[in-house]
């Protein structure tokens, strides 16, 4: 039954991805636009909407599965999905316009499930989670900046849909494991989707996942999560943190370094992993590697260690200690890392070494 359901779902998302591809649906001036963006990395008119013809994909899957809680999630997603629509089609919709429909589409849930954080296992936070409607606005909000977050990781091939089938199999794993079938069930269906459009967009990047389909595959595996660690308390908070590690963490540096150059958070700028990965692979190997070769690459270098963080959190599922340790640890690596990779990118120093 679940083979059944994953073959049929992966079937539809290839189908109606590759159809988009094959006829060019797309807002020529948007695709046109996003060549001449500060953070592209392509250097051709592309369609934005594979995360669309995911979705329609997954929307038939979301029948199949027949669950009232799964449907919920997936009616309170209508807004971010319309708002990162528009975008798509070529409707300029701002940054702010698009974290506003989030927050919206996190109200929608809390609404419909009845459900929202009011521990999220540090001692400070559960006196002031305690008070609902102090905990509703932080779910609504927590559940908008994760979303967010899967959309701005969106800039290399492969790499958000990557992470999104990689969430999306662990918490298949964690819902089977403490009997939550439905729940399960549908993070099959929804890593079946978006693998449909993974073989378009990795690694010759044919098809983008665009705002839609990153909001709306955001939304709805952060939703999955919160349904998992309010109704199991065995199951911990920060394990679950591992899991949108990358995201969160890639989000957070953005933020942090565009408050201190100054400008606004919603600006955005040439400076996030994946980008700086991919300059300092055309950097080391100049003209033999293409821009889009190491587009791929960058995808392929950071991957292994979200599956390293991810596979950690699922193995430390009920363990706080020894997650906020994973947490610690990856967060480490990662600002290490980021920073060498600033360095190698305007290191004068570097370049000359590399020529001799």
């Amino acid at each position: 039954m679940y083979f059944l359901s994953f073959l049929l779902i992966f079937i539809l998302s290839t189908f109606f991805v590759g159809t988009a591809y094959y006829f060019r649906i797309m807002s020529v001036g948007k695709a046109t636009e996003a060549i001449s963006a500060k953070q592209a990395s392509h250097s051709r008119p592309t369609s934005r909407i594979g995360g669309l013809a995911a979705i329609l994909a997954l929307a038939v899957g979301v029948c199949l599965v027949a669950d009232k809680t799964i449907f919920f999630i997936a009616i309170s997603s209508l807004p971010v999905l319309v708002a990162g629509g528009f975008e798509d089609f070529g409707y300029n919709i701002k940054p702010v316009y698009r974290l506003n429909a989030g927050i919206i589409s996190g109200f929608v849930a809390i609404y419909l499930t009845d459900l929202w954080l009011d521990d999220v296992d540090f001692t400070i936070f559960k006196p002031i989670l305690a008070l609902p409607p102090i905990a509703i606005c932080f779910t609504a909000f927590a559940s908008a900046g994760i979303s967010n977050s899967i959309n701005l990781i969106d800039g290399v091939n492969g790499l958000a849909s990557g992470i999104i089938i990689l969430i999306g199999l662990a918490l298949s794993i964690i819902s089977f494991s403490v009997g939550e079938t439905g729940l399960g069930t549908f993070c099959i269906i929804l890593v079946s989707s978006i693998l449909g459009f993974f073989i378009w967009n990795f690694p010759k990047g044919l098809i983008f996942l665009g705002d839609a389909g990153a909001y709306t595959f955001g939304h709805l595996l952060v939703w999955i999560a919160i349904l998992l660690v309010t109704k199991h308390s065995e199951i911990s908070a920060w394990a679950i943190f591992c899991l949108f590690f990358w995201p969160i963490m890639d989000t957070v540096a953005a933020i942090f370094r565009r408050c201190l150059k100054k400008n606004s958070i919603n600006k955005a700028d040439r400076m996030h992993f994946h980008q700086l990965v991919m300059r300092t692979l055309r950097i080391y190997f100049g003209d033999r590697i293409s821009q889009n070769l190491a587009n791929s690459l960058s995808t392929v270098i950071i991957l292994p260690f979200c599956i390293l963080i991810t596979f950690l959190g699922v193995l430390f599922l009920e363990n706080n200690f020894l997650s906020t340790l994973t947490i610690v640890f990856a967060t480490f690596i990662f600002f290490g890392s980021y920073n060498l990779l600033v360095f190698t990118v305007q290191s004068k120093a570097f370049r000359k070494f590399l020529k001799n």
